[in-house]
């Protein structure tokens, strides 16, 4: 118990540093909502109501309200909290900003909406092209949009659930798939990969861990391709797609990363804008 209660402090002492370094003062409300938010979030989410009426211009309010009403499925209301955010954070300490626009990305993205994820995430990385996780973001935008659309991964693994298993026909769909779940709202780190055979059928199984401890799991992926013919899974015809200008771009851009991960994704994704 007295761990826990360290590890929650530990948690606040960090949001506060995040949220608050700023010339503007929070209501005393938007503390005692962080105390709350990982203890219990329906009174945290009462708190921070409260400071919202105290004061309307705190974006560090909006940002968490945001996550809660992401976790109470309440979509709308979560994409306005996370855009109100980002329009009242001029500062950006802290990066907080930028978190903030990668919480409106994925939650675009988990309700399989490539559009508007794909323009959020276009527009925060013009603005921040040195922050890895919305370069990455922007990239598994493409890929999922690709694979989902043109090489029939399913759209149901798009989510922060944890299932069973996974059919994939490549090893990049495994990590594009692991980059997307979340326990506990925290990412997993990929730790170990080990191949197993069961009932006839083969399965590649990452082993990870939490991002803020020490817990590990096991994702399970079975391989629908044939290991003596295509080790990394079977190839797509990214070219049909590429070509094709009635695709949307970042499909288009998806079949090129397939093709190349490597590839400069500003000057790709500006070249196809040009040629609308």
């Amino acid at each position: 118990m007295e761990l826990k209660i360290k590890k929650r402090f530990s948690l606040v002492i960090i949001l506060i540093q995040t949220f608050v370094v700023c010339s503007q003062e929070p209501p005393d409300e938007f503390f005692k909502g962080l105390d709350l938010f990982e203890i219990d979030k329906k009174q945290a989410k009462k708190e921070f109501l409260i400071a919202l009426n105290r004061d309307s211009l705190f974006h560090g309010t909006y940002h968490f309200l945001g996550i809660i009403y992401s976790d109470e499925n309440k979509i709308d209301s979560a994409i306005f909290c996370f855009k109100k955010s980002i329009a009242l954070n001029k500062e950006n300490i802290n990066h907080t900003r930028e978190m903030a626009y990668v919480r409106l990305i994925n939650t675009y993205l988990y309700q399989h909406d490539f559009s508007n994820s794909f323009s959020v995430a276009w527009e925060a990385y013009r603005l921040y092209p040195e922050n890895n996780v919305i370069y990455q973001e922007l990239k598994d935008i493409c890929l999922w949009s690709f694979y989902t659309k043109h090489n029939n991964l399913d759209l149901s693994y798009l989510s922060p659930e944890l299932k069973d298993e996974y059919i994939v026909t490549s090893v990049p769909e495994e990590y594009l798939i692991m980059r997307k779940i979340r326990v506990n709202d925290q990412y997993l780190v990929f730790n170990n990969q080990s191949l197993v055979k069961k009932r006839k059928a083969y399965y590649d199984i990452l082993n990870c861990s939490l991002s803020s401890n020490n817990a590990t799991l096991d994702i399970k992926f079975r391989l629908n391709w044939d290991l003596d013919k295509e080790f990394g899974g079977r190839g797509s015809n990214t070219n049909i797609v590429y070509s094709n200008s009635d695709n949307p771009i970042y499909e288009r851009i998806g079949a090129l990363l397939v093709s190349d991960s490597d590839i400069d994704l500003k000057k790709e994704i500006e070249t196809l804008e040009k040629n609308k």
